[in-house]
């Protein structure tokens, strides 16, 4: 699953192939995330070399809109947002044949979907759903932003990589809440 594109170099052992997915729930950000999340499966392939073409699945109805630049973690909350990236991307794998997938998730807001024992929960939801053990992976769990850069960074450039709730013309806001951890990560390492 496409939400932090480092996933790929810490899931080991690698498997055959590797497909990445990237979910659409249709917020106003998906357009430029999207575009990035393109050019960072270009890149990892030069390394990679079984990494598939990004999928993309596209949800019609998002649980919440959000307005405005979200500032606080409350603002930026989109209800079950973890249960839909995980159960579609286990549909998408189920037709590959594929029990796992990897989620960006740092664990590190307060939403009642953002806990490992949420994703442990869901993992036997999806397992009874399939009639196949599934496996959800939070590679990055309980890791603050900075250590993920002092760890992976070197392994893409950072300027791929994507951020922002409300972007301009492709660029970062640098107001909203996803701007303001990111920038903070880079200024403390």
């Amino acid at each position: 699953m496409y939400k932090k594109s480092l996933e790929l170099y810490i899931l080991q052992p690698l498997p055959k192939y590797l497909y990445p997915l990237y979910v659409r729930f249709g917020y106003s950000w998906e357009s430029e995330e999207l575009r990035r999340a393109k050019n960072v499966v270009f890149y990892l392939k030069k390394s990679v070399k079984n990494l598939r073409n990004l999928a993309i699945v596209k949800i019609k109805s998002p649980p919440k809109r959000l307005k405005g630049f979200p500032s606080t973690e409350k603002e930026l909350e989109i209800p079950m947002r973890n249960l839909l990236l995980c159960t579609h991307a286990a549909i998408y794998g189920y037709r590959k044949g594929i029990f796992r997938c990897a989620i960006g998730s740092l664990g590190m807001y307060p939403f009642p979907d953002n806990k490992r024992e949420y994703f442990d929960k869901l993992e036997e939801l999806i397992s009874k759903g399939l009639n196949k053990t599934f496996t959800i992976e939070t590679p990055f769990f309980g890791m603050r932003k900075e250590e993920i850069i002092r760890l992976y960074g070197n392994l893409m450039p950072l300027n791929l990589t994507f951020s922002c709730i409300k972007p301009i013309k492709g660029k970062p806001c640098g107001k909203c809440i996803k701007c303001r951890e990111k920038e903070e990560a880079l200024r403390l390492l």
